[in-house]
């Protein structure tokens, strides 16, 4: 799933039961250093300007990766 970041309270739901341990690919140009779901789980500020893609089925050799958010803000209009 792909998620559009857009603050802290909203990437901790992102990362919702994902192990602290799990592995953090960041795209060089996003300027995030985190490594694990737990140092993301420690961030104090997130830029709205992220997304973060998490894997369908978790597992010891999964990881989550995290680039630059792109479209609009919403997805559907609004009615």
């Amino acid at each position: 799933m792909r998620y559009k970041v857009r603050n802290v309270a909203a990437l901790q739901v992102a990362l919702g039961g994902l192990p602290d341990s799990m592995h953090v690919e960041a795209d060089q140009d996003v300027g995030l250093s985190a490594k694990t779901v737990g140092e993301l789980r420690s961030l104090t500020t997130w830029p709205e300007n992220l997304a973060l893609t998490t894997p369908p089925e978790p597992g010891p050799d999964s990881a989550i990766r995290i680039g630059k958010a792109s479209g609009g803000k919403r997805a559907t209009p609004k009615p």
